[in-house]
């Protein structure tokens, strides 16, 4: 109830500014223009301004509150404007990962090869994409799910895995880190159980995505 209040509150203020504008034109127009003793003038004209005052005031209170600076996660870019937290969607969120991903690597491969998630200086302030870039890494492989993105899994080096099992750990993972790392270094001659370790945790990981994105969505500004 709270979220579908906070998500209309905006419209239900703007339309009682309108209201409240229009209904002072009205009171001016008619009840005071016809009254028939000066105190009903004087009374018409006092509820005329305060109706004035306070679509005034609402009208203020939502252009300083307007959402005006894009938010990485929330920027339509054809509205030109954030949409709602409520009204992200994983498809809209995994978009502008994969946008994420060409900043900070020219190609998946480079991706798992250079250990882009040790570059303090592509991950924002205090590290906060850092958990995305890893999260993004292991979904893309259930995602495509073609020999060619597994290759990059299975041939990482110990540094990338423990640079994934780092970023993971910073969002907060536990036992999805211990059973990545155990898995990537008892099982690397078994191909099938890592792809099948990453396959069986896709729901997990597009879970763990948005509850990321949305618990940290002001320092996406």
């Amino acid at each position: 109830m709270t979220s579908i209040l906070k998500k209309y509150l905006p419209t239900i203020m703007a339309v009682a500014a309108v209201i409240s504008f229009v209904g002072a034109i009205l009171i001016l127009a008619i009840p005071v223009a016809r009254a028939d003793v000066p105190y009903k003038q004087v009374l018409g004209v006092i509820i005329a301004v305060f109706m004035f005052l306070l679509s005034a005031l609402i009208a203020i209170y939502l252009w300083l509150n307007r959402d005006t600076e894009p938010n990485f996660f929330l920027f339509d870019r054809q509205r030109k404007r954030n949409i709602s937290l409520d009204d992200l969607t994983f498809k809209f969120a995994n978009e502008r990962l994969s946008f994420l991903l060409t900043t900070v690597s020219q190609s998946p491969e480079e991706l798992w090869r250079e250990d882009v998630l040790e570059n303090e200086l592509k991950l924002g302030y205090r590290k906060v994409y850092r958990p995305l870039i890893a999260y993004k890494m292991l979904y893309d492989l259930a995602d495509k799910n073609v020999d060619s993105y597994w290759e990059y899994l299975q041939t990482s080096t110990p540094e990338t895995v423990l640079s994934i099992a780092r970023a993971l750990e910073q969002a907060g993972e536990t036992e999805m880190v211990k059973a990545f790392v155990f898995i990537m270094e008892n099982y690397r001659g078994e191909p099938n159980k890592i792809r099948n370790f990453v396959l069986g945790n896709q729901k997990y990981i597009r879970g763990r995505i948005m509850a990321y994105i949305k618990r940290n969505i002001e320092l996406f500004y």
